[in-house]
């Protein structure tokens, strides 16, 4: 069971402080739902005596829970620190880890919900009847055009503030494309992208150099079977659970084709992370398909000298969606029943401000998403985006969730990674086959179970 952090104060320390505010331990009618959860005082090195106690909410308490552990704990809880200190009121910062999920479902259960929670790429698509709508909020005008894929519902409403997104797509190693002759900026569709591999492959590098894991099948399959234009557009009927997978197919042919040329690493199987990032790093490979410009930051790190860029995952044919999957990175929203509505909308238009956004974008990693906090936001992930955005800029981008998230049922994530593996070890017709039943089935399973939660 995960332990409690317990902060054991004296009742004398405690009357002396009774004036002052801070991240603190709520009381049992504040916490209720939240025993498993490490519930934490602020360790920004900050002291509850500069704390104001007559500010614009001063007496009043909030509850908010995050997934954050470790150092992005310490930097949200640096963060309500200050809050409390600028409105005088406490906050309950709840850190549920990996319990996070079972905790919120059980919480969502008895609609005894947190003032502000953490939607972690839900707030759509889980928690919305649980949340409030806050279109009508300031810093929504505030947006990048890349984030209202994700974060505005079909009628408009949007029920959370997002501070970062996740940024997926396409990753190329220019110094490697130059010297195989390719433009990445001329590659649109996948037919374009494997004319560039042959090239790259005959120069004597690797073309995709990417870890066989569960974005290799799920973050690029809405170009072959879902986008409008692409060759099957079947996303009705994978939210409905009739989707037959037949159009998903060509893409496992795809895959079966790209590795029986040779556009893999031979060890695709046994590498680890870091063999990946050094590969990548020094040259060996010109792609890595489905994954998000944090990487490139890893890859930097191991030399400086690299030149990346950063594109949209490619489209099935022509007239298709090329894509960028934006996840939802720092993302907040206020539990609609919540009796500290005020103070809760107060505490997202803070988080909103610029220097505080950024602050936990820093920690979390995620790249910024709202303008004001663009403009000052000199990370190498936003660098290398809005380098694709300027270059695109004729481009209808479809910027959406990422797509599993969006079309498949809960537990599908790990049922990808199974079936990549399944298709590296044997790629003939016989087994692009077995890999296409096996993820039907899962799907069919996942889909029945998700209707009984």
């Amino acid at each position: 069971m995960k332990k409690k952090i317990v902060l054991a104060l004296s009742s004398i320390l405690l009357l002396s402080l009774a004036a002052c505010s801070g991240v603190t331990t709520g009381t049992d009618d504040e916490q209720q739902g939240s025993d498993s959860a490490s519930e934490s005082t602020s360790d920004s090195g900050s002291s509850s005596d500069d704390t104001s106690a007559g500010g614009e909410f001063s007496g009043q308490t909030i509850e908010i829970a995050v997934t954050y552990t470790g150092s992005q704990a310490k930097a949200f809880n640096k963060l309500a620190d200050k809050f409390m200190k600028e409105t005088g009121c406490k906050v309950n910062v709840s850190e549920y880890g990996d319990d996070y999920e079972s905790t919120m479902k059980t919480r969502m259960a008895s609609n005894e919900l947190p003032d502000v929670f953490q939607t972690h790429g839900w707030s759509i698509l889980r928690y919305k009847e649980y949340l409030k709508d806050l279109r009508d909020e300031d810093w929504v005008d505030d947006y990048d055009e890349s984030a209202l894929g994700v974060i505005q519902d079909d009628d408009g409403g949007i029920y959370a503030l997002m501070t970062s997104e996740l940024v997926n797509g396409t990753l190329v190693n220019t110094d490697v494309c130059e010297k195989a002759g390719v433009d990445p900026y001329s590659l649109h569709t996948w037919d374009d992208f494997t004319a560039a591999c042959e090239k790259v492959k005959e120069a004597g590098f690797v073309p995709i150099g990417s870890i066989s894991n569960p974005g290799l099948l799920a973050n690029i399959a809405g170009t072959w079977v879902s986008y409008e234009g692409e060759q099957a557009e079947d996303s009705d009927a994978m939210l409905d659970g009739t989707w037959d997978w037949k159009g998903y197919k060509p893409l496992l042919d795809q895959y079966a084709d790209w590795i029986d040329a040779g556009y893999f690493y031979d060890d695709i199987l046994t590498m680890k992370d870091a063999d990946l990032s050094e590969r990548f790093a020094s040259g060996k490979a010109a792609f890595n398909i489905g994954n998000d410009p944090a990487f490139l930051v890893s890859c930097l790190e191991l030399n400086p000298d690299a030149n990346f860029v950063f594109l949209p995952t490619f489209a099935s044919k022509e007239g298709g969606k090329e894509f960028v999957g934006i996840g939802e990175g720092g993302t907040f929203g206020i539990f609609k029943d919540t009796k500290k509505e005020e103070l809760s909308e107060a505490f997202l238009a803070f988080m909103a401000e610029p220097e505080n956004a950024l602050a936990l974008n820093d920690a979390i990693g995620g790249v910024s998403c709202l303008k004001s906090s663009m403009e000052q936001d000199d990370s190498y992930a936003l660098k290398v985006f809005n380098e694709m955005k300027d270059k695109y800029g004729d481009t209808d981008i479809l910027y959406e969730n990422l797509w599993d998230r969006q079309y498949m049922p809960s537990g599908m994530w790990p049922i990808f990674g199974n079936a990549v593996d399944m298709l590296f070890d044997d790629y003939s017709e016989k087994g692009v086959n077995a890999c296409l039943d096996y993820l039907k089935e899962n799907y069919d399973d996942l889909y029945e179970i998700s209707k009984e939660e």
